[in-house]
């Protein structure tokens, strides 16, 4: 049958001499691949549309019970300037691509989640600053959407609301459940750095690794606070909260924890590693 959605190509790779074979993230079908024929001809009607991060009205001849489909037509309907003319906007909407093509279904509709990924790269394009909280803000959303909302806003045993904690330096964050134990419910009350952690005048947990303990990690109590507002202000603020390198890479490693927990065969999103090469972020 033939059918038409609004679409974000993930990747496309050749096939043959002059065609490609694209992954699309639609509204109507999820993730898909199509085979757009005559795609690398230089006078292709296709033009830059099958580039990633481009979004689309496509056009499939769709086939049931197959894994390929036919791309009939596909029209730009936004293209990402910005996000192509800036290094660390590339790598934050490269590494959102990344993210879906691994956690996304083939061929299950979810629209909730074809909207963040909208959103999510259109903030990308207009952020002034901080660019990098738009895929941390992406990630815990992905998870939230996917069945793993993790509780950042107070503690699963006391109820204690995680900003009205006094005394408490850190927190443990569980990875399993995305719930936190203050350190009244972990018997650490007031606790001051701890076993296998040290404390800088920030108040932040400077191992992140050496931290961490079976199946949660240990983490300074603004990195919590920090998630909280990353998982639930509008996209438009999230660009606006400044992060400590200390903070960001707490973040940083307990969000690719809690991905890993939660869907199978997980791998590094390699997109980051432009910013690394580059010097424009620390890891």
């Amino acid at each position: 049958m033939i059918t038409k959605t609004d679409a974000v190509v993930l990747k496309a790779m050749k096939y043959r001499d002059t065609s490609k074979i694209v992954t699309f993230y639609t509204r109507r079908f999820g993730k898909l691949k199509g085979i757009a024929k005559g795609a690398r001809q230089q006078r292709s009607k296709f033009g830059a549309s099958l580039d990633p991060l481009s979004k689309v009205s496509l056009v499939l001849y769709k086939k049931e019970q197959r894994d390929l489909h036919l791309v009939s037509q596909c029209d730009l309907l936004s293209v990402s300037k910005n996000i192509r003319d800036d290094l660390e906007k590339m790598a934050a909407g490269l590494a959102v691509l990344e993210l879906v093509d691994q956690l996304a279904h083939e061929e299950e509709e979810n629209e909730p989640f074809f909207s963040l990924l909208s959103e999510t790269l259109e903030s990308i394009e207009t952020a002034k600053k901080n660019v990098l909280n738009l895929f941390y803000a992406f990630e815990l959303r992905c998870s939230a959407i996917l069945g793993f909302l993790p509780d950042l806003e107070s503690c699963t045993v006391c109820r204690r609301r995680i900003d009205q904690l006094e005394g408490d330096l850190s927190v443990l964050f569980r990875l399993t459940s995305g719930g936190v134990l203050c350190g009244m419910c972990t018997g650490e009350a007031g606790n001051s750095g701890g076993r296998g952690r040290q404390r800088n005048t920030g108040g932040h947990v400077k191992s992140f690794s050496a931290a961490r303990e079976e199946g949660s990690v240990r983490l300074a109590v603004g990195t919590v606070r920090a998630l909280a507002f990353l998982l639930k202000a509008p996209l438009v603020n999230v660009s606006s909260l400044e992060i400590s390198p200390a903070v960001r890479n707490e973040i940083d490693g307990t969000l690719r924890l809690y991905l890993r927990q939660h869907f199978e065969n997980m791998k590094p999103v390699k997109a980051l590693d432009l910013l690394a090469k580059f010097d424009v972020a620390k890891w």
